[in-house]
């Protein structure tokens, strides 16, 4: 376990000092800030703008940040040479992967912790009353982005990080619209066609259950079960696919 949390806090010191992710982390709170701007234009509909604008700039800066990560930080050491040296010691493959994914977690723990807490201080500066389904609303945002980043650390796994990114981007905007695809399934009329279209949906995660924003611009009730099913489920994704990429990985010839 020692040697997990070292990788993984290597892996978080060196993303905190990439300039990259400073740049893209200081251009998230600008956006977060700009909820204000856009506020003023709104009328009796600031609260509305500022959540929205917010939860949105939360969710989609975490997301690119999470592919980013993902698909770099292997490619990255591979290319520099340096992950002969860390794999020369007695730390197995998997060890590794594992730790470069917990020290990518908690990089995407701060970059989400830093905007929502600048989307709590604007509602509160606004004047508006802070509701407790926010709070919901960005866990299950950073979850999502946990997912994504593993699903960019298996692709990273086999592929280049041009693809892995691609690849990764994809799930993510299918994943978004998987209730809708499922619909528009529905409609097909070749009964083999419409099977495999269902099976390979079903492969892919619904993150759609992690988005409730709406529920929190809108005041609406989130009850528990909309909330630790979603986990659960996630969960099991995201142990899936580290043991893939743990798997994969291990076999990879790095010659």
């Amino acid at each position: 376990m020692s040697r997990i949390l070292t990788v993984a806090a290597s892996t978080f010191r060196e993303s905190i000092r990439n300039r990259t992710i400073l740049a893209i982390g200081l251009l998230a709170l600008a956006f977060v800030a700009s909820a204000l701007l856009l506020a003023e234009l709104a009328l009796d509909q600031r609260f509305r703008v500022i959540m929205d604008w917010g939860t949105l700039c939360v969710s989609a800066f975490g997301v690119g940040l999470a592919i980013l990560l993902g698909v770099n930080q292997v490619h990255k050491e591979v290319r520099r040479k340096t992950l002969y040296v860390v794999l020369s010691r007695p730390i197995a493959r998997w060890q590794y992967v594992v730790g470069k994914y917990l020290g990518l977690a908690l990089t995407l723990l701060c970059e989400a912790g830093a905007l929502s807490v600048a989307l709590v201080s604007l509602l509160v500066l606004d004047g508006h009353a802070v509701p407790a389904s926010l709070g919901y609303a960005l866990l299950m945002a950073f979850f999502e982005m946990l997912l994504v980043a593993a699903f960019a650390v298996f692709f990273a796994s086999f592929s280049s990080p041009y693809l892995s990114g691609l690849f990764a981007l994809g799930t993510f905007v299918i994943g978004r619209s998987l209730p809708t695809l499922h619909q528009l399934i529905e409609r097909v009329e070749w009964p083999a066609l419409k099977a495999s279209l269902k099976a390979g949906l079903a492969v892919l995660p619904d993150l759609s259950r992690f988005n409730l924003s709406t529920q929190a611009v809108h005041h609406l009730p989130i009850p528990p079960e909309a909330v630790w099913l979603p986990l659960l489920y996630g969960s099991a994704y995201l142990l899936l696919l580290l043991t893939l990429s743990a798997w994969i990985f291990s076999r990879r010839d790095l010659t």
